[in-house]
């Protein structure tokens, strides 16, 4: 019978270390590859910010544009023009109504025929034209008025003569004098902008006792 005895000491086997030069390597590339990729995430971040940042600062600079917009339009003084327009609107109107009025209580008193020459001049108003008085009789017509443009009062011409009552009416005179405002005076006619006061005649007035009914301001 035989027997074998080690005699070699296991502690002077040489050891293996579990993580060699390779383990080692590995396991530095793999967290270089981690810091690479967190840093890559945190540049997009980075990036997504500050887009955001200057996108936001656009908008609130546009936001600021449009409130000093604002603020300059609403310390501007009022358009001279417009208010010019204005005032030219409220005198029409006054006008108009007053014309208006006085041909509807002329048409309901009239006995001598002359309620379609009225309704007429009634029904041929005109923007940017009005009139100031008028005249009617046998064979005769009057208007005065005022027009802010020239060509207007051929408009007004043309539609008074397709009314019936004016139908083939012919004009044989015209006068018409440009007047502009006169500094700051507050009455009706100095009120009005730059305009021209126009007379229009037809026919002769041989009779002045039977003119009929006129009108005036």
């Amino acid at each position: 019978m035989s027997q074998q005895i080690n005699l070699i000491s296991p502690r002077l086997l040489k050891k293996r270390y579990a993580f060699g030069l390779r383990e080692m390597a590995m396991g530095l590339g793999l967290i270089l590859v981690s810091a690479l990729v967190w840093a890559g995430f945190l540049h997009y971040q980075a990036s997504a910010l500050e887009t955001q940042a200057a996108q936001q600062e656009t908008r609130q600079a546009d936001a600021q544009q449009d409130l000093d917009r604002l603020t300059a339009e609403a310390s501007r003084p009022p358009s001279a023009l417009l208010a010019d327009r204005v005032k030219a609107t409220q005198a029409q109107v006054a006008q108009h109504e007053a014309l208006l009025g006085a041909i509807g209580s002329t048409i309901k008193s009239t006995a001598s025929g002359f309620s379609p020459q009225l309704r007429a001049l009634a029904n041929s108003n005109t923007e940017g034209v009005w009139l100031n008085g008028f005249t009617l009789a046998p064979g005769y017509v009057a208007l005065k008025g005022s027009t802010l443009k020239a060509d207007l009062l051929t408009t007004y011409m043309d539609r008074l003569g397709k009314q019936p009552p004016f139908s083939g009416l012919r004009f044989s005179s015209l006068t018409a004098v440009r007047v502009q405002p006169a500094g700051d005076s507050t009455t009706q006619a100095e009120a009005l902008p730059d305009h021209i006061d126009f007379d229009l005649y037809s026919g002769t007035l041989e009779n002045p006792a039977e003119q009929g009914r006129s009108h005036g301001q």
